[in-house]
């Protein structure tokens, strides 16, 4: 999602007037400075790089822009190497 607002569980997905979708879980990533969302969608919409928009307030008054994006959101090669502990 484009933006700094983090959509909420219920919003629609829109593309153009048409409400193809709702989002039911978002959150802001610190590392990427990025908000992600989980939706579901109607199928012939999902087609990875479709842009869609998010609808806040009542789904029309304001849209953030959003695009379809593969599933993990970051680092599906496993690329990044993260330095996680071990527990003692």
């Amino acid at each position: 999602m484009s933006g700094d607002e983090v959509a909420a569980n219920g919003d629609s997905v829109n593309i153009s007037r048409n409400q193809v979708g709702e989002i039911t879980s978002a959150v802001r990533s610190p590392i990427l400075a990025k908000n992600f969302a989980l939706c579901r969608m109607s199928v012939e919409y999902s087609e990875n790089g479709t842009e869609v928009e998010v609808g806040k307030l009542d789904g029309k008054q304001k849209r953030l822009p959003a695009k379809v994006v593969p599933f993990p959101f970051y680092d599906p090669t496993k690329s990044r190497v993260w330095d996680v502990a071990q527990p003692e």
